[in-house]
């Protein structure tokens, strides 16, 4: 059974334009608890911001993040999905290329959502929990014959 991305990914997703102040992006980022926003333009995905582009493209740069805009320290053009990509692609696709978060798209650049490699863990562990209790209750289960 196939779990749809959209239940498991933060949604609405933050989304920010790429004249958002650095400063503004990472306040919004604090108070949703989230780890990166969509970077929109025209309704249209253009980049993602992540935790990773403010320490790399931010902080070690010494830049100033009132003074600098997203859309300058953004990652243009990020890997995207669609909301029925199946949840080990979306797991393949983040580990292969390194990236912790990953825009869900409605193909014609419209963010949906914003999944995170936590939304998969999490999904992952809860799934297997539920498997292993109804194994529990399976083996525990003592028909006639015992």
């Amino acid at each position: 059974m196939t779990q749809p991305l959209l239940k498991i990914s933060h949604h609405p997703p933050i989304c920010v334009a790429p004249e958002t102040p650095v400063r503004e992006a990472v306040d919004a980022m604090v108070q949703a608890r989230v780890g990166a926003v969509a970077v929109v333009k025209d309704g249209v995905l253009v980049g993602i911001f992540t935790e990773r582009d403010l320490m790399k493209r931010v902080v070690a740069r010494d830049l100033d993040p009132r003074a600098t805009r997203v859309g300058d320290v953004m990652v243009a053009g990020p890997v995207e999905v669609a909301a029925d990509t199946p949840r080990h692609r979306a797991l393949e696709l983040m580990l292969t290329n390194h990236f912790r978060h990953l825009p869900i798209t409605d193909g014609k650049g419209t963010v949906l959502g914003m999944l995170s490699i936590r939304n998969l863990l999490r999904h992952q562990v809860t799934r297997l929990a539920e498997d292993v209790r109804a194994l529990e209750q399976y083996m525990g289960a003592d028909g006639p014959g015992g």
